[in-house]
């Protein structure tokens, strides 16, 4: 049985931006709340919203219970704000809206080989790491999409195309992860997990 929502000074809060490609308009949201390495649940009287959207509780085999939803994206120098109110007082995290890695190499338009493995060049960073991902549209229902695990923010990623690329136009994106432990947010402890600093450039595959 999980234990009932208590006050934010004795929780531990993990919120976690993204990812998602930089296309997209929305940003996923997904918080967990816990007390002893336990995930709470709100009661009726509770709320948790980021940016005015509400964050909804969800059981989940893999992650365990924890809150999630979807937040419209907030545009480089901007902020999500999550506050997390328990018996009229409020705890909030804030994190700034980060931009992506800037792409050196390969750059937009240029003609990219389809098979074989891909190094892209990007300035580097002092991040948790990057990730990248291979991204191309082939229709309503189809397409090609591989994503690869985090690297060094060394200025290099090297990853393995998506199989089943056709000769056209398709995304290459890298995603740049940062962790920070921000204070002053109410609750005992919290952590931000930002995967939404995304730059995708789009290259001609041959």
């Amino acid at each position: 049985m999980m234990p009932a929502v208590t006050m934010h000074s004795e929780l531990d809060a993990r919120l976690t931006i993204g990812p998602i490609e930089p296309w997209v308009t929305t940003m996923p949201i997904y918080i967990s709340l816990l007390t002893n390495h336990i995930a709470v649940h709100l009661t009726a009287s509770d709320t948790l919203a980021c940016n005015g959207a509400a964050i909804h509780g969800k059981a989940d085999d893999i992650v365990g219970y924890h809150f999630e939803g979807d937040v419209p994206r907030v545009k480089v120098g901007g902020v999500y704000e999550c506050v997390y109110t328990h018996a009229g007082t409020r705890a909030v995290i804030r994190a700034p809206a980060l931009a992506g890695p800037t792409i050196l190499s390969p750059r937009a338009g240029d003609s990219v080989a389809r098979t074989g493995t891909l190094t892209v060049t990007y300035v580097p960073g002092m991040s948790a790491g990057v990730s990248g991902e291979i991204n191309q549209s082939q229709g309503l229902f189809g397409g090609a999409f591989s994503t690869s695990s985090g690297q060094p923010d060394n200025g290099s990623y090297t990853m393995p195309k998506a199989s089943g690329l056709q000769p056209g136009a398709g995304w290459i994106i890298l995603y740049r992860s940062l962790v920070s432990a921000p204070s002053g947010t109410g609750f005992k402890s919290a952590t931000v997990v930002d995967d939404a600093a995304a730059t995708g450039v789009e290259v001609q595959w041959l």
